[in-house]
């Protein structure tokens, strides 16, 4: 199931995740206070009652501790190795069936997903066949969300491995890579990557997954040196659904996966789930994605609705309408936005509306180049274009 260190880390990443922006720093930075000690209160990241409150909830939700039972305790102990047996105990003793992930999700609003724990076990068990031959596994995603967590935690238990996280998997990234280290990224993370690094050490793998890795990116780091490039295919209502190693190739559906029809999948235990995007089926178990079924847009592996940004920008007093979208790959990877303003312009709009995107929309979802005019951008047709 999971190891008491893997469901330590777990944990580390629940709390960081459940406190960084109400304390205004990294999660890393939480993470790193955690790992120093095992006394929640009186350690680094020292968690006072509101916080042990918040967190707790945090846990009992994630590993669905209130069927168990045993959600006050984590309310009288502050002992990180206390809260990792007990979670252990509930997994162990088959009192806890499903794990639920914090997504965007394939709606139009953002909510918690369970997954079965037998589902998740049979991906990592399709997954420790993939990549048995490694030695550590590096994890530069987060661990509580649910690529992070099948890759990380649950794979590296099934295949008594380490598992690094957090600073430490930054620093060996950068500074100790070894033969037989499998590097779990997202594609922002590769093409920073890609570009800061020399030449890799031989037989050294990498994991890209939470939105699509354009091929250049693979293609610098596979030019560094790495062995092989693994792209997942998944989100948090399906967990993984396939994978591939070539750019060209289709994505291999997971074997307990099966077609139903063109649009559905359906598991070996008989549920049927709708595909969170449009795809072409190349064979009965192969398939490409050609688009998102809701409009979202992924930032630093986060999903983001620039439909959601727009009507939040435009509740703004000086802003009379607006559109968001996606920066072209040359220019970034994040949100801008062209705003009509109500009445001039003025000097002080640009800054003003970056200072109330900073108070009142996450980093992801934050536009960072703002161009203003007297009407939206469209093309011959009519129809919003890019600027």
């Amino acid at each position: 199931m999971l190891s008491e260190e893997s469901c330590k880390a777990t944990l580390q990443h629940l709390i960081a995740a459940s406190l960084a922006s109400g304390r205004g720093v990294t999660a890393n930075e939480l993470i790193a206070d955690l790992a120093v000690g095992d006394d929640l209160r009186n350690g680094p990241a020292a968690l006072d009652s509101l916080d042990q409150l918040s967190v707790a909830r945090r846990v009992a939700e994630f590993f669905e501790l209130e069927k168990a039972g045993i959600e006050e305790w984590l309310l009288r102990r502050s002992s990180l190795d206390v809260w990792s047996r007990l979670v252990l105990e509930s997994l162990n003793n088959g009192a806890v069936t499903h794990l639920w992930f914090r997504s965007g999700g394939s709606s139009a609003e953002p909510g918690l997903i369970s997954q079965p724990l037998s589902h998740l076990l049979k991906e990592a068990d399709n997954l420790r066949e993939l990549v048995g031959s490694s030695k550590r596994i590096i994890a530069l995603v987060p661990l509580h969300h649910i690529y992070g967590f099948i890759w990380g935690p649950l794979l590296s238990s099934q295949m008594a491995v380490p598992l690094l996280h957090g600073p430490e998997a930054q620093a060996a990234a950068h500074n100790d890579l070894r033969s037989g280290d499998l590097l779990l990224g997202f594609p922002q993370w590769w093409r920073y990557f890609g570009g800061v690094r020399g030449r890799l050490p031989a037989g050294v793998r990498g994991v890209t997954s939470t939105a699509p890795c354009p091929p250049e990116y693979i293609e610098q780091v596979l030019a560094c040196g790495l062995q092989t490039m693994i792209e997942v295919y998944g989100s948090s209502e399906t967990a993984g659904i396939g994978w591939r190693d070539s750019t060209a190739g289709g994505y291999r559906l997971f074997r307990h996966w099966a077609r139903h029809g063109d649009h559905c999948l359906e598991s070996d235990q008989g549920n049927i789930v709708p595909l969170p995007d449009r795809v072409q089926w190349r064979t009965d178990r192969s398939l490409v994605p050609t688009g998102r079924r809701d409009n979202a847009v992924q930032v630093g592996g986060i999903n983001v609705w620039p439909e959601r940004v727009r009507a939040f920008i435009e509740t703004h007093a000086r802003v009379g309408c607006c559109t968001v979208r996606p920066m072209n790959t040359e220019q970034g990877t994040r949100l801008k936005v062209f705003v009509v303003p109500v009445g001039p312009a003025g000097k002080d709009l640009h800054s003003e509306l970056r200072d109330w995107f900073r108070a009142g929309l996450p980093t992801a979802e934050r536009p960072i180049h703002i161009t203003v005019g007297d009407q939206l951008p469209r093309d011959h047709l009519g129809k919003l274009c890019d600027w």
